[in-house]
């Protein structure tokens, strides 16, 4: 059996666990966070105190906190299998407007398993994580609503200028939130309307274009990694070249010569 765990103690209101090869949990247990469940291969019977449903590829199980249920093989085998957890506190301090009492919702799961491969990337930022988390939670908890028109102010001319001065640093989205004293949420929405970018798009761009000025010079392309805030050189090349259509390798070689 094969286990991923993404955990870190700037996100901690989520914890993800990945399981390759799935063995049955027959014994009835609860978590004390909402948890979603989802599967890539075979199905599963999750039970509840007098109920079941079947859990198959192409649908998510949300199970309420502190609901009694276990989870067995439907099948003989079933692979690749996704359990978030997360913190139901957490969910009402976004103010969805919801209520969060579910036991089993059936979905289309490819938004979820992103949300999950995202998380356990080595080479994606904490910022990229925590707000492609968000924008699942708000896809999938709260109503369809229309933001209201927002018209270019302040406010997101001031977000604006905090990525600016602090995109080389290690922020979360609770960091801008508090900066402002406004919701993610609410961040996450203004920024987008007004911009037409997600907060981390917006920062990479700011760090390919850090990059690309590093490169008029004769730094090694890893030195320029480094001092733009990529992980490492691999990094900085895949995202460079969704920018600029061309690898920093074959733009200095250019400008250099």
């Amino acid at each position: 059996m094969k286990t991923k765990i993404f955990k870190n103690q700037k996100l901690d209101f989520l914890e993800l666990r990945y399981i390759k090869d799935i063995t049955q949990c027959q014994k009835m247990h609860l978590h004390e966070e909402l948890t979603i469940t989802a599967i890539k291969e075979g199905s599963l019977n999750i039970s509840f105190n007098d109920s079941f449903n079947i859990l198959n590829p192409n649908e998510i199980a949300i199970i309420n906190s502190n609901t009694i249920h276990n989870a067995t093989l439907n099948s003989e085998i079933v692979k690749d299998g996704y359990v978030l957890y997360i913190d139901k506190t957490y969910l009402q301090s976004l103010n969805l407007g919801i209520s969060l009492d579910y036991t089993f919702l059936q979905d289309d799961k490819n938004s979820f398993i992103n949300l999950c491969e995202v998380l356990l990337a080595e080479d994606i930022s904490l910022l990229e994580k925590e707000e492609i988390f968000v924008e699942f939670c708000l896809s999938t908890f709260s109503f369809k609503k229309d933001i209201k028109e927002v018209e270019k102010n302040s406010l997101s001319l001031k977000i604006k200028n905090y990525l600016d001065k602090n995109f080389l640093e290690d922020i979360v989205l609770e960091d801008i939130s508090k900066e402002f004293d406004i919701t993610v949420v609410h961040l996450i929405r203004v920024f987008k309307k007004e911009f037409g970018l997600a907060i981390h798009s917006y920062i990479i761009n700011k760090k390919v274009h850090k990059a690309k000025e590093l490169l008029n010079s004769n730094l090694p392309i890893i030195e320029v990694a480094l001092q733009s805030g990529f992980f490492d050189q691999s990094h900085l090349n895949r995202s460079f070249k969704r920018v600029f259509q061309i690898t920093p390798k074959q733009f200095q070689k250019n400008i250099l010569s």
